[in-house]
């Protein structure tokens, strides 16, 4: 039952009663939500409708097409540290893999004027053990999260800049029966436009409701952005400091309130007359893993693949994190403000076209034959369900193989700025 229709049945029933007369003169007002900026302009009454920008699973593995895993800051792809164990990730210290990180590839962007909710549910074994575990948004520079230390406290922590700005105790004594040890949910939603507070959440066991523990009331108090780069990964840390420990995480979400699908800015690069003979590099797309010497947190999608070739061809995708696996090449931007960069000297007379590749080192993506002289444009084959970022420190390499023919490829791409 709507509200409209409540109010219907209660103006008719005390019409009914003789409380008021029957020509409509009770006016019955209703507020939802806090604050006077409830209603638009006109005094239609705003709702929000969440959207999910970002969730995670691992019920048989880390998927590592959504999953970064680091050990000792220094990114791997298997782990026996950070593992799907009975549906949750996760996260055991030992003395040689002592600090471990979790981090979603993707950084969904903040969404200005509209709420952003992280999401997750865990637990944390031996809460006093010597070491640290936090989970929440973060990269090195910027972050909001929670952090258990040893003496078995939680903590709310924010830090902008590479700075630590606030570690503040949350007391949880209005929760009864709460357990860090015990699988419990947690969230951390914040107002941002630079301004904004930031709101910790905890489920009460007593009531099964998520309860506000903590709060930092940043508003109109700062003469700077609270944090300088709110479009943030999902992040789950454990850190050994003389004792190992645990962290045990069953899903997370992130989600912009009242949110829509991010509009993203066309880029684009491309090669002209560039010999094809046995898996020869055509063109080379990087996205680089810093900006400025900090976390490079924008997404390219990759959009359009178009190719033909003075003779028959075949065209591989791949994709790889591994530099090593490409040789001779000297990357630079694409140009036009984009931060992505191309081997291309059709898009910058300095770069250096890559000399050959290492395929063994790259993962396959699609192949496309093409004949000669015929142009071939290979879309995303299900757009909106299935996406194809291309994400800090990522290679996308397209080759070619051909009796020596000359090959041209256009690679269409959009940017989340």
């Amino acid at each position: 039952m709507n509200i409209k229709h409540s109010l219907k049945i209660l103006k008719d029933y005390l019409s009914f009663s003789g409380q008021v007369s029957t020509t409509d003169k009770l006016i019955l007002k209703t507020s939802i939500g806090a604050g006077e900026l409830v209603n638009d302009a006109w005094g239609v009454q705003k709702v929000s409708l969440p959207r999910s920008v970002f969730h995670g699973m691992w019920t048989y593995d880390i998927p590592a097409s959504m999953w970064f895993m680091y050990h000792n800051n220094a990114q791997v792809y298997t782990s026996t540290n950070i593992q799907s164990v009975g549906g949750v990730a996760q996260l055991t210290t030992d003395a040689t893999n002592h600090t471990l990180k979790l981090e979603s590839r993707e950084c969904p962007r903040y969404q200005p004027n509209r709420g952003h909710l992280y999401s997750t549910a865990l637990w944390c074994p031996n809460k006093t053990n010597d070491g640290l575990r936090e989970w929440g948004l973060r990269t090195p520079e910027n972050g909001v999260f929670f952090r258990l230390k040893s003496d078995g406290n939680l903590y709310a922590v924010l830090v902008s800049a590479g700075v630590q700005l606030f570690e503040d105790l949350i007391d949880t004594s209005s929760l009864a029966g709460f357990d860090v040890e015990k699988n419990n949910i947690y969230d951390i939603q914040f107002q941002w436009r630079s301004a904004g507070n930031y709101l910790f959440y905890i489920g009460d066991p007593a009531t099964g409701a998520s309860k506000l523990v903590h709060k930092f009331n940043l508003l109109g108090t700062l003469t700077s952005a609270s944090i300088e780069n709110p479009a943030l990964p999902a992040y789950f840390g454990a850190q050994r400091l003389t004792q190992d420990v645990e962290l045990n995480v069953g899903c997370v979400d992130i989600t912009s309130e009242n949110g829509l699908v991010n509009n993203e800015q066309y880029s684009s690069a491309y090669i002209t007359g560039a010999t094809a003979q046995t898996d020869t590099p055509i063109i080379v797309i990087h996205n680089p893993l810093l900006i400025d010497s900090k976390t490079n947190t924008r997404t390219v999608t990759l959009a359009r693949i178009s190719v033909n070739c003075s003779k028959k061809a075949v065209f591989k995708v791949w994709m790889t994190r591994d530099a090593s696996a490409i040789t001779g090449a000297t990357l630079q931007p694409i140009g036009g403000g984009s931060y992505v960069q191309s081997d291309s000297t059709d898009m910058d007379a300095t770069a250096v076209k890559a000399s050959s590749v290492n395929t063994a080192l790259m993962v396959p993506v699609t192949t496309i034959s093409v004949e000669a002289l015929i142009r071939i444009s290979v879309d995303n084959p299900y757009r909106g369900r299935i996406e194809f970022p291309i994400v800090r420190g990522d290679y996308l390499v397209i080759t070619a193989t051909s009796a020596s023919g000359a090959a041209d490829c256009v690679v269409e791409m959009g940017e989340q700025i």
